[in-house]
C-alpha cells in the first residue's frame, strides 16, 4: 500500500464526500456532474439533455443550512475567561494565518457539520531544541494550529493504551504553493506522516515516483514526544477518528430536488405554449398561417389550439414544496429537544441531558478546542490549556429576553449578584459588548441609582457571592 493511498476506514467515511462537495458547489459544480446526479432519461436525446442540464438550477438547501446553524454556535464569540496561561496572547492569531481563535473553530466546526469528522494538529516550529525559552519568546516561536479537512486525510492507526485508542500514525495531503521565477508560482501536493515523536514528508518527482522530501523528529524539552498532536472533532461518530455527515438525509432531499425542479422547469418549458392543430383535407403545405391575414384551409377543415391541462405542472408545484418542506424539516432537527445519552459532565444536570442536537455538537467542539489548548500548554511546558464556553443562539426556543426575566427574579430574591445579572445580559446581546461591569458601577453612583456599596456585588472581589 502507498504512502497516498486511502485506508478502508477513511474511504468508507469518504463515500459521501463526492455529492456533498457538488452540492456545496452550487449550479456550477452540479451541472459539471451531469448525468451523476441528473440523469438522462430514455429516448432523450444528447441535445435536449444538455440543453435541461444548462438551464437546471439548484436551490441551496444544505449550504445555506450548514451556514445557518455554525451561524447560530458562533452567534457569540466563545467565552475564553478560562483560557490558562500565555495561551491568551496567541487567540488572536491562533493559526499564525491570522485566524483568531472564533474564525478558525468556525471553519474546523463547519467542516465537521459537513462530513461528519474534522481535525486540527497542533504544531511548533522544528530545530529550536538549542533555544532557551527566553529566546522562543522572543523569536516568537509558538505552538499554532493547522485544520485539516476531512477531504484531506487519507489514513490513520491506534493503539489500546490503559483502556484509551491513541493514534500511533495520520496521514494527510497538504498543497504547499513554492514561487516559480521572477513571478509565477506552482503548487506542489505533500503528505505529511505523523508517528509517535517523529514526522515524514513524501512528494513527487518529475518521473512520478514518491520520495521522502525531509522528515524529522519531534522533541519537546529535548525529548521526543510520546503522542501526536492531533485533535479530532467527530459529531456521529461510527468508528475511531470517522464519523457519518450529520445532515447527510438533507443532502439526498436536496439531490432529489434538483432532479425534481429540472423536470418541472423543463415540462413547463413545453407545456405552457400551446400548439397550433389543423384537421381538413386540404394537404397541410397549403395552410398558411401568419399575423394580421386570414388562414384558408380548405372546405370542411378546422384550426384550433391544443393547450395542456396543467395538472402535471400542478403536480410537480406540489412534489416541489413537498420537498422543500420535508428539507426544511430535516435541517430543523437539529434545533429539536430530544434527550441524548451524555456523559455527566457534558449534560451537567439531569435536565441537561434533553438538548438539541446542535448543542450536543457544541459540547463535543467544547470539548475538542479543550484537548487543543492542551496540546498548546504541553508544547509551552504547562500541564493545562484550560477551556472555552459556547453560548450561541442554538436552541430553537433560544429568547434571551425570556430568559433574562428569570435571571432578574433570581436578582431581585438575593440569589443572584447585580454583576452575574449585567454578565449575562451581555452574553444574551442586550448590552453591547463593550460595556463593562466597573464602569456601571460608577455610572450608578453618580446618579444616585444604587445606594449601597458595590464591592460586595463584585464576583471577582468577592467569589463567594
Amino acid at each position: 500500500m502507498t504512502v497516498s493511498r486511502k485506508t478502508k476506514a477513511v474511504t468508507q467515511m469518504h463515500i459521501h464526500g463526492a455529492m456533498i462537495d457538488a452540492l456545496l458547489g452550487g449550479t456550477e459544480s452540479m451541472r459539471l456532474c451531469g448525468k451523476t446526479y441528473l440523469p438522462q432519461w430514455a429516448n432523450e436525446t444528447h441535445e435536449a439533455y444538455q440543453d435541461r442540464l444548462a438551464t437546471s438550477t439548484l436551490l441551496p438547501v444544505l449550504k445555506e443550512t450548514i451556514g445557518q446553524m455554525v451561524g447560530r454556535v458562533f452567534y457569540k464569540d466563545l467565552d475564553t475567561s478560562q483560557v490558562f496561561g500565555s495561551l491568551k496572547d496567541f487567540l488572536p492569531n491562533i493559526d499564525l494565518q491570522n485566524n483568531s481563535l472564533n474564525v478558525f473553530c468556525a471553519a474546523w466546526f463547519a467542516d465537521a457539520l459537513t462530513k461528519g469528522a474534522s481535525f486540527v494538529l497542533v504544531d511548533f516550529p522544528e530545530n529550536i531544541n538549542s533555544f532557551t525559552r527566553a529566546d522562543e519568546k522572543r523569536l516568537n516561536f509558538r505552538p499554532y494550529t493547522v485544520l485539516i479537512k476531512n477531504s484531506d486525510v487519507l489514513g490513520f492507526r491506534y493503539e489500546m493504551r490503559n483502556g484509551r485508542a491513541v493514534c500511533t500514525q495520520f496521514r494527510y495531503r497538504q498543497m504547499i504553493t513554492e514561487y516559480d521565477g521572477e513571478f509565477g508560482e506552482r503548487e506542489i501536493e505533500q503528505i505529511n506522516v505523523h508517528e509517535i515523536g517523529s514526522v515524514r514528508r513524501y512528494r513527487v518527482n518529475e518521473k512520478g515516483e514518491t520520495f521522502i522530501h525531509s522528515q524529522s523528529r519531534l522533541l519537546q524539552n529535548g525529548k521526543p514526544l510520546d503522542v501526536i498532536p492531533i485533535v479530532d472533532l467527530v459529531l456521529e461518530k461510527t468508528g475511531f477518528f470517522t464519523g457519518k455527515p450529520p445532515l447527510l438525509e438533507l443532502a439526498y432531499l436536496n439531490i432529489k430536488h434538483w432532479q425534481s425542479q429540472s423536470d418541472q422547469d423543463n415540462i413547463t418549458h413545453y407545456v405552457r405554449v400551446p400548439l397550433l392543430q389543423y384537421q381538413g383535407q386540404e394537404s397541410i403545405d397549403s395552410v398558411v398561417s401568419s399575423a394580421g391575414s386570414l388562414i384558408n384551409v380548405g372546405e370542411r377543415g378546422n384550426l384550433s389550439y391544443v393547450e395542456h391541462s396543467g395538472a402535471a405542472i400542478a403536480a410537480g408545484v406540489n412534489a416541489l414544496e413537498k420537498l422543500e418542506n420535508d428539507m426544511q424539516v430535516a435541517g430543523a432537527k437539529l434545533l429539536t429537544r430530544t434527550k441524548i445519552a451524555l456523559t455527566d459532565t457534558q449534560a451537567r444536570d439531569e435536565a441537561g441531558r434533553e438538548v438539541s442536537l446542535l448543542r450536543h455538537y457544541a459540547n463535543l467542539l467544547e470539548d475538542s478546542i479543550g484537548r487543543m489548548l492542551d496540546f498548546m500548554a504541553m508544547w509551552q511546558g504547562e500541564t493545562d490549556g484550560g477551556n472555552v464556553e459556547i453560548s450561541g443562539s442554538i436552541d430553537a426556543d433560544y429568547n434571551p429576553t425570556a430568559s433574562l426575566d428569570v435571571l432578574l427574579k433570581m436578582n431581585t430574591a438575593g440569589i443572584l449578584s447585580h454583576q452575574t445579572l449585567f454578565d449575562e445580559a451581555k452574553k444574551r446581546g442586550l448590552l453591547s459588548p463593550l460595556r463593562q461591569w466597573k464602569n456601571e458601577q460608577n455610572r450608578l453612583q453618580l446618579q444616585g441609582g444604587l445606594n449601597m456599596d458595590f464591592r460586595q456585588l463584585d464576583d471577582e472581589q468577592n467569589p463567594n457571592q
